[in-house]
């Protein structure tokens, strides 16, 4: 599970990288900031029950980023 939550926490940063570089939107890249630092506690849960409503919260939350960072393309 900690290796899977590595991955995704690269891939969340790459993300984070891309947005930062397509976007001058302060706002936007404080969100993107926020969710790394989110997806990034995904591998300190205590338990399966925190982990996938921190994983539900997270995809949300990705959901979101996108849907916002589309409109600056």
């Amino acid at each position: 599970m900690r290796i899977r939550a590595y991955d995704l926490r690269s891939n969340a940063q790459e993300a984070l990288f891309r947005v930062q570089m397509l976007t001058g939107d302060e706002t936007l890249s404080r969100s993107a900031e926020d969710l790394l630092a989110d997806v990034t506690t995904l591998s300190k849960t205590d338990s399966r029950t925190e982990l996938d409503d921190a994983r539900v919260r997270t995809r949300d939350d990705i959901s979101r980023l996108v849907r916002a960072a589309k409109q600056h393309l």
